[in-house]
C-alpha cells in the first residue's frame, strides 16, 4: 500500500469544521447546546493542538491505512478528561455517538468515530516513554519516629532544628524577629484559596 503519514491539519481548518457541524446538527431543534457547553466549546477552539501531526509524524508506519488525524486524536482525549473523567475509553467511544457535540469538537463527523483499538494506538505512540508511570511504582519506606520510653518524653524527629533557628536570629537579628511575627499572625487568620483568590481577580 502507498505510505500514508498523519496529515497537517490547520487549525483554522479545524474551527470551521467546528462551525459547520454544528450548524448542521444544532440548528433543527433536534439537538440544543446548553450553558454549561459554551465554555467546553471555547477552550476547544482556541487550543490550536494542529503540530500534534508534525510531532508524532515519525512514530507511524510508512505503510498502512490512513492514520486518523493525531490533533483530533490528542483533543478527544483532553476533551474526555475534561467533562467524562469518571468513564473509560471504552465508554468514551460510545458517549460520543451518543453526545454528537463531544465528537464535533474532537474533530470527528457524528458516525465516523475512531474506535478503542486506534485510541490506545494513538496513545501508545503519544506516550513514547519506555516506564508507562512518570514516578516510580515503589515508594521509598519513611522511617517511623522512635517512641520514648514509658515516662519519657519522645526524642525529636527534627533534631537541631532549634539550634538553627537560634543561630538565624542571632545572624540576622531584628529582621527574623519580624518575620517569625508576621508567620504566626499570618497562620492564625483564614485566607481564600489560589483558585478563589484567582478568582475574586476575575470578579467571578
Amino acid at each position: 500500500m502507498s505510505s500514508l503519514k498523519p496529515v497537517f491539519v490547520p487549525h483554522s481548518s479545524y474551527q470551521r469544521f467546528v462551525i459547520n457541524r454544528l450548524r448542521k446538527h444544532y440548528s433543527d431543534g433536534l439537538a440544543v447546546l446548553v450553558r454549561k457547553d459554551w465554555p467546553v466549546i471555547w477552550k476547544c477552539t482556541i487550543s490550536d493542538l494542529s503540530y500534534t501531526a508534525t510531532l508524532l509524524r515519525d512514530l507511524y508506519s510508512d505503510r498502512g491505512p490512513a492514520p486518523r488525524d493525531p490533533a483530533s486524536m490528542l483533543r478527544s482525549y483532553l476533551l474526555f478528561l475534561l467533562v467524562r473523567p469518571e468513564i473509560g475509553i471504552t465508554a468514551w467511544v460510545d458517549e460520543m455517538y451518543r453526545v454528537p457535540l463531544y465528537a464535533i469538537l474532537s474533530g470527528f463527523d457524528p458516525g465516523d468515530i475512531p474506535g478503542v483499538g486506534t485510541f490506545y494506538d494513538f496513545l501508545t505512540r503519544f506516550w513514547a516513554a519506555e516506564d508507562k508511570h512518570l514516578k516510580p511504582r515503589t515508594k521509598p519506606r519513611k522511617r517511623k519516629p522512635q517512641k520514648g520510653k514509658k515516662g519519657e518524653k519522645a526524642p525529636t524527629t527534627s533534631p537541631g532544628k532549634v539550634k538553627r533557628l537560634v543561630e538565624r536570629i542571632l545572624r540576622h537579628g531584628e529582621n527574623v524577629k519580624i518575620s517569625l511575627s508576621i508567620a504566626c499572625r499570618s497562620s492564625s487568620t483564614p485566607r481564600l484559596s489560589p483558585f478563589r483568590e484567582s478568582s475574586a481577580c476575575w470578579g467571578i
